[in-house]
């Protein structure tokens, strides 16, 4: 699934924030509903993926009907936290 996301990152006053896009045809394969449990989990697996060491808080989904994409919405915090356990990746997804 990886392979299909599209990523934009921002930064605004110090905050990270991301937006992941998806065809909501991959994200179907894998995802019945749009949850935002499921976006917690893709998101998790995408910066472990990416060796990315950010703590993500304000998680929302959303599915674009005109544009057939599943957003995920968070915002990404580096300072103050300590570096990520990352676990090794397995590409399940």
């Amino acid at each position: 699934m990886f392979n299909f996301i599209r990523e934009t990152r921002a930064v605004r006053g110090g905050l990270h924030s991301v937006v992941l896009e998806i065809p909501a045809d991959t994200y179907k394969t894998f995802y019945n509903d749009l949850s935002e449990e499921n976006a917690q989990y893709i998101l998790t697996e995408y910066l472990r993926y990416r060796q990315d060491d950010a703590r993500v808080s304000d998680i929302k989904i959303e599915h674009d009907k005109y544009a057939n994409i599943v957003k995920i919405y968070a915002n990404l915090h580096y300072l103050e936290n300590e570096k990520t356990v990352q676990i090794p990746f397995t590409d399940n997804i």
